[in-house]
């Protein structure tokens, strides 16, 4: 089965609006108010709650896609996941030998996903 592209955007591009509300909502009301540490912490996570239902959308999308499509997308992954993982390794040992700035942990899961788009173009190119 091809990729159906109607279905995933209005599945994931929902997820994507829903999480940019969720996250001016959550930021505004920390950046305003004093709330109970826990209070705090939940308010924080809330924008997690629309990107797992992202996960779900490209999982959906996944599994009713062909085997050459799979096979593509998983190697993206691969890709992505492990040049994030190795280049955030190596960054955290280049800390230790010099004064560098830290990188949020928050920008992890950005890079994983940019680093998976770029590798998807690029294998979908290659093996086309």
């Amino acid at each position: 089965m091809a990729f159906n592209s109607k279905r995933y955007t209005r599945h994931f591009g929902g997820a994507m609006m829903v999480y940019s509300a969720v996250c001016i909502a959550a930021m505004s009301a920390l950046d305003r108010n004093e709330f109970e540490p826990l209070i705090a912490v939940a308010i924080a996570l809330s924008p997690v709650l629309p990107i797992l239902y992202a996960l779900r959308a490209f999982i959906v999308e996944f599994r009713s896609t062909d085997e050459f499509h799979q096979r593509v997308q998983s190697e993206a992954i691969i890709w992505g996941a492990g040049l994030t993982g190795f280049g955030t390794f190596a960054y955290g040992f280049a800390e230790l030998a010099i004064e560098l700035p830290s990188v949020p942990t928050l920008m992890i899961l950005p890079m994983m996903i940019l680093l998976y788009g770029v590798s998807s173009i690029l294998l979908y190119r290659s093996l086309k």
